[in-house]
């Protein structure tokens, strides 16, 4: 499978994952998420092409939404649904990597205090979608997402339960149902991926932390990457000109 990672400066910053970082976070249903990617926090998006190319991204938790919904931050996300982040860097040369359609699709949220597991007062009403597209298992349901609860440096903290619960910080997959690809594909085109959260019980009844954890991200809204090519199999492509320049100026001091 050839992989491109969407990768921008910013990933030369990222921080260390915790010592005891669990596998389940780091494991995507696609397969084992590439360096650089950070162990919890922020949005990772996963997906494979129709021709097996893999392209995975990562928005940086600092840029996602904070508060109630109709009290938070940033403030031009506030509404339901409510915006949770919005991922750049989706250029027409990355779309057409994908081999003109999806074979899979995978998002991993972290968020703090999401109320949505068995018995919490939103369990069943909060649901994803990616550029107006549920997205995932009972319509994109946060309550039906199996997660781990992790501190801020993704260290294990229990067992795997089910939706996003009081006062923790959880982790899970959202995993496309096979109808859902075509519809979400066909967005792509709009350069861009819109994260959002409809609340259909009491939309502004909750406090919602999607901040937390380590703040990696790739992709830099504004500095988008651009594909190149990649030997067959399995390699990985390090897209942006902060990562190449950085890799040549360790290729001349390794020549020095």
């Amino acid at each position: 499978m050839k992989k491109i990672l969407l990768a921008s400066v910013a990933a030369l910053a990222i921080a260390a994952t915790g010592a005891n970082a669990s596998p389940f976070t780091t494991t995507s249903p696609n397969g084992a998420l590439p360096g650089g990617i950070t162990s919890v926090g922020g949005i990772v998006l996963d997906l494979v092409g129709t021709n097996g190319t893999r392209v995975v991204s990562q928005l940086a938790a600092s840029s996602l939404y904070v508060g109630f919904a109709n009290d938070g931050t940033p403030i031009g996300y506030r509404g339901n649904p409510l915006t949770i982040g919005i991922q750049g860097g989706f250029t027409p040369a990355v779309v057409a990597a994908l081999g003109g359609g999806l074979s899979s699709a995978a998002v991993r949220i972290s968020l703090y205090d999401g109320d949505t597991g068995p018995g919490n007062f939103d369990d069943g009403a909060n649901f994803l979608a990616l550029n107006g597209v549920a997205f995932g298992a009972n319509g994109g349901d946060f309550s039906s997402v199996q997660t781990e609860q992790t501190d801020s440096s993704g260290n294990s903290l229990g067992a795997l339960h089910t939706g996003f619960n009081n006062n923790i910080l959880d982790t899970g997959f959202f995993v496309a149902d096979v109808s859902q690809l075509a519809a979400f594909y066909a967005t792509l085109s709009l350069g861009e991926v819109k994260y959002t959260l409809n609340d259909t019980s009491d939309p502004y009844d909750n406090f919602f932390d999607f901040t937390q954890g380590i703040d990696g991200g790739l992709v830099d809204v504004g500095t988008g990457p651009t594909v190149t090519g990649a030997p067959e199999p399995a390699s990985m492509v390090l897209l942006g000109s902060g990562l190449l320049g950085f890799a040549a100026m360790r290729r001349r001091k390794k020549a020095a």
